[in-house]
């Protein structure tokens, strides 16, 4: 993935993405959600070890932050292939490699991302 296009270009995450880009920025919620989206992690409320695999993809200091923000113990980690399907595209990549990176097919990202996407198509009989 490229690097994180500015604030104002990047997509609005849903309500249910939002506490984490709020407590951990939009590219580590992006990575987190690739590494560990659908399944349960413990979020400690005291101190973060590096040991855990979330610390391994965003960092203890960002687990930490994160158990902040949300409260919890253990949390489910959101899939979140749309909105991530969103911000590569707002970050330049194809739908190809969003497809991949996502684990979706690519009538999948298209329909997510919706008609803007042939504005980066060539028109095939223009000269």
């Amino acid at each position: 993935m490229t690097e994180m296009t500015d604030a104002s270009t990047m997509p609005k995450p849903p309500a249910n993405l939002a506490p984490y880009v709020e407590a951990i920025g939009a590219e580590d919620a992006v990575r987190l959600f690739l590494a560990l989206g659908g399944t349960i992690i413990y979020l400690p409320k005291d101190r973060s070890t590096s040991r855990s695999r979330a610390a391994q993809v965003i960092g203890a200091r960002k687990v930490e932050t994160l158990a902040g923000r949300l409260g919890l113990d253990y949390v489910k980690v959101p899939l979140a292939k749309e909105w991530i399907a969103r911000v590569m595209f707002a970050q330049g990549e194809t739908i190809a490699e969003i497809a991949r990176t996502v684990r979706s097919d690519v009538s999948t990202v298209r329909r997510w991302l919706g008609p803007s996407t042939g504005a980066r198509q060539m028109d095939l009989f223009s000269v």
